[in-house]
Order: C-alpha cells, then sequence, then structure tokens
C-alpha cells in the first residue's frame, strides 16, 4: 500500500472508525470473508446486523463475488456530513467509495429507520428510500467494479451493466459507446 492510501486509511480509521475497538461488525452466515461489513461508531451490534441485512438484500442482486476483498461501511447520519466535507466531498452524497482501500461507505438512512435525513435524501434525489439505496449501491459498484473514479463512468457502469441486468465480464471501455438511438452499448 502506498503512503497515500495508507494515510487515507489512517484518516478513516480517526473520522469514520474503521479498525477500532468502537466499530460493529455484521457478519453473515453465507457471506464469502472477502467481504466485510461493518458499521462505524455509535452502532449496536444489533443495530449493526438489523441495518447491515438491508444492504446486504440490495447488495445481493449484483456482482459482489468479483471485488474480492472489499468492505461495506456504514456510518450514522449524524456524522455523515462532516466526514464528507473533511475529505472534500460533496455533502449531499448517500454514499462513497474509496478504491484505494476498497472500501465503500453508506449514510445509515439509507438502511435506518424513517428519519429525517432519510426525508432529505429522498425529496433531494426525488426517490424513495429503497430506489436511492439501490442506486447508490449501482453507482458504488460502477466505482468499484472498474476501478473507475469518473462519477459518468460510474453512472454508466452502474446503468448499462447493473441496472439493466446485463452480465458484468469485465469494464472494457466499450460499454460508453452509443448506439443511433443514443442508448449505451453493452458487448454481449
Amino acid at each position: 500500500m502506498n503512503l497515500k492510501a495508507t494515510l487515507w486509511s489512517t484518516i478513516l480509521a480517526t473520522f469514520v472508525g474503521t479498525g477500532s475497538a468502537s466499530v460493529a461488525m455484521a457478519t453473515p452466515k453465507n457471506q464469502a470473508p472477502a467481504q466485510r461489513y461493518v458499521c462505524n461508531v455509535g452502532y449496536t451490534l444489533e443495530e449493526c446486523d438489523e441495518r447491515m441485512l438491508v444492504l446486504r438484500r440490495v447488495l445481493k442482486k449484483y456482482p459482489t463475488d468479483s471485488l474480492g476483498e472489499w468492505s461495506w461501511v456504514l456510518v450514522k447520519s449524524i456524522d455523515w456530513k462532516q466526514i464528507l466535507r473533511v475529505r472534500g466531498l460533496d455533502a449531499d452524497a448517500p454514499a462513497f467509495t474509496y478504491l484505494p482501500a476498497r472500501e465503500t461507505f453508506f449514510d445509515d438512512a439509507l438502511v435506518g429507520h424513517e428519519s429525517a435525513r432519510g426525508i432529505e435524501l429522498a425529496v433531494m434525489w426525488r426517490l424513495s428510500i429503497e430506489e436511492l439505496l439501490d442506486l447508490a449501491v449501482r453507482h458504488e459498484l460502477g466505482h468499484a467494479l472498474c476501478g473507475e473514479r469518473d462519477e459518468g463512468q460510474a453512472d454508466r457502469v452502474a446503468a448499462v451493466l447493473l441496472r439493466e441486468g446485463k452480465r458484468f465480464s469485465s469494464c472494457d471501455r466499450d460499454f460508453s459507446a452509443k448506439n443511433q438511438f443514443g442508448r449505451v452499448r453493452v458487448r454481449q
């Protein structure tokens, strides 16, 4: 791991709590050990298990096994905006992925009980929380599956390869080519 990735992981551990004793881990019985489910500081084990069940149901629809080792992290909504601001990210984003550490973070409002933050996100994105969680998972998988930092490319991967049910095989840039109808085409 390079110095920048190590520094980023240290910052995440400090602000998000990954790697600290105050993190709750939710481990499903039938899940490959390569996939880790982590709840940030402030969750009980029961809360973590309950919320991770919601996230795992959505992740199960997509090819997460092809990621290899990956961590899925839930962060309490009360901490979410500050964590994003410190990193220079959009505070209204419901999720983000840090590729060097192979981690994807989600705002708890996407998987928790109805909350003011959940309502705020639903209104802002004009989607139900369930739809927004699915969109966030697809988008972040666009980053993760292809090692893609570009938001537009992650959106295209999410739309074409995941939502439309295309079998994911590679991140060949051909998926971004458009046909005569302006629709994105995928290699078959």
